[in-house]
């Protein structure tokens, strides 16, 4: 099957020119978000999960 070329009008592509700026920025800022978190747990002392005690462990497999 051929495939038709699709052709935007000019309106068309400044938004969606629109959107994918937008949807870049969002990108952007999540990955900015997600660093400073990550900063913030590697910081954070005491971090480290308890472990589970044996009778716990015991507990649980039943």
């Amino acid at each position: 099957m051929s495939k038709k070329k699709v052709v935007l009008t000019d309106d068309q592509r400044k938004r969606n020119a629109e959107i994918l700026a937008r949807l870049e920025e969002e990108r952007t800022r999540l990955i900015e978000e997600t660093r400073a978190l990550q900063q913030q747990e590697r910081r954070r002392p005491g971090r480290k999960r308890k472990r589970k005690s044996i009778d716990e462990m015991l507990v649980a497999a039943d």
